[in-house]
């Protein structure tokens, strides 16, 4: 009889990952899992109490995945604006990914200035304050109007609402960055 094998956390995350790629985390349960991975239900349970507590578990693994995306997109050039299409692109490519990350209850923001709660957020807004010679209330209403915009055009390649040319999303991204930033340096 061959040895069982046991099933870890990170095998479950990578089995979830999988799932949510393929076919998105709302099809994503204990039995697709125990599917996905060969065994029953119980090894997934005890090593994740409930599907809620799975869940934050996989938006941080998923995170991770982004923020490694993210890093090698934005390699030279504009930084801020490569951000933009990284983003755009991540909803393109990885659709089902950018769902779950970016147009599910998880983020739980009350209002736009909780963006600024978080570390990277208020980092991101501090360059650009920096950069712009703008102060940084104005650096911040300048990276809300950016990440609104980008977020809109984003959610729609993701959702298959718009199917953008190459270089479309780009080009309008840089309109909206021009006009944004005549709004807060005049």
């Amino acid at each position: 009889m061959a040895p069982r094998q046991k099933i870890t956390k990170e095998m479950i995350l990578e089995a979830t990952f999988r799932l949510t790629r393929e076919h998105g985390f709302e099809h994503v349960n204990a039995r697709s899992l125990a599917a996905e991975l060969g065994c029953s239900t119980q090894p997934i349970f005890s090593r994740f109490e409930t599907m809620d507590e799975l869940k934050k578990a996989f938006h941080a693994y998923a995170a991770k995945y982004f923020d490694h995306y993210a890093a090698q997109a934005m390699q030279g050039g504009d930084s801020f604006r490569k951000l933009g299409e990284c983003y755009i692109n991540f909803a393109r490519n990885e659709s089902n990914l950018f769902r779950l990350l970016f147009m599910s209850e998880v983020m739980d923001l009350h209002g736009f200035s909780h963006m600024y709660d978080d570390p990277e957020n208020l980092e991101v807004a501090q360059n650009l304050s920096t950069a712009m010679h703008i102060s940084l209330e104005s650096a911040k209403r300048f990276y809300m109007k950016m990440f609104i915009f980008t977020h809109g055009i984003a959610s729609m390649a993701a959702t298959g609402f718009v199917r953008l040319e190459p270089g479309e999303a780009e080009s309008i991204l840089a309109e909206a960055q021009l006009a944004f930033t005549a709004q807060h340096t005049t």
